[in-house]
């Protein structure tokens, strides 16, 4: 047993020295910035300042009608879209800021919100560009400081126009409903 390890042990300290155990010099005239991708012109209609209404299906007044605002704008050569989003209902609110984009290697989109409550959101969106609908699935900790399972769906009724609802559950396999709002955003001039 104990030749087996020594040979081993050889074996790992020959095969580190063959390599050489220092970073590589890095060519950057190699290096090249890539295109963008054409999959974040999708985002494009999301650009500007909005005003939202929606409805909490499953919460009692005050709490069930929500409002606020919303903007848009890219950011980072139009690689990643910045959004800021406030919002209220009887006496509470929040404000929340995010950034969503387009992964390369994955071939997905990704996004992620921080709330001023401290509570992040972040998840995976699928465009099904037939139909002009988001639909944004996502792992957060809801405004009730436990983990929730979310998603968005988002439709571009037109350019002035989003409809979207959105449900969120305390377990993965979406068994126990949390909260569920649908509403809609009208873009500002």
């Amino acid at each position: 047993m104990t030749t087996f390890r020594n040979a081993r042990l050889i074996g790992v300290v020959g095969f580190a020295a063959a390599c050489g155990c220092t970073a590589r010099n890095v060519d950057f005239s190699s290096i090249q910035r890539p295109d963008r991708s054409d999959r974040l012109a999708a985002y494009d209609v999301f650009v500007g300042s909005w005003t939202w209404e929606a409805e909490m299906l499953n919460a009692a007044e005050p709490d069930r009608h929500w409002s606020g605002t919303a903007e848009w704008e890219w950011a980072l050569d139009q690689r990643c879209l910045r959004g800021r989003l406030m919002a209220q209902s009887g006496g509470r609110n929040f404000e929340a800021e995010g950034i969503w984009s387009w992964h390369p290697r994955k071939r997905t989109y990704m996004w992620w919100m921080f709330n001023n409550w401290g509570y992040p959101q972040s998840g995976t969106a699928r465009y099904d560009e037939s139909t002009a609908t988001w639909t944004m699935k996502y792992r957060s900790v809801g405004l009730d400081g436990t983990a929730s399972y979310g998603r968005y769906i988002m439709k571009v009724v037109d350019n002035n126009t989003l409809e979207w609802r959105n449900e969120e559950w305390a377990d993965a396999l979406h068994l126990v409903k949390k909260m569920e709002m649908q509403g809609s955003y009208r873009r500002q001039p």
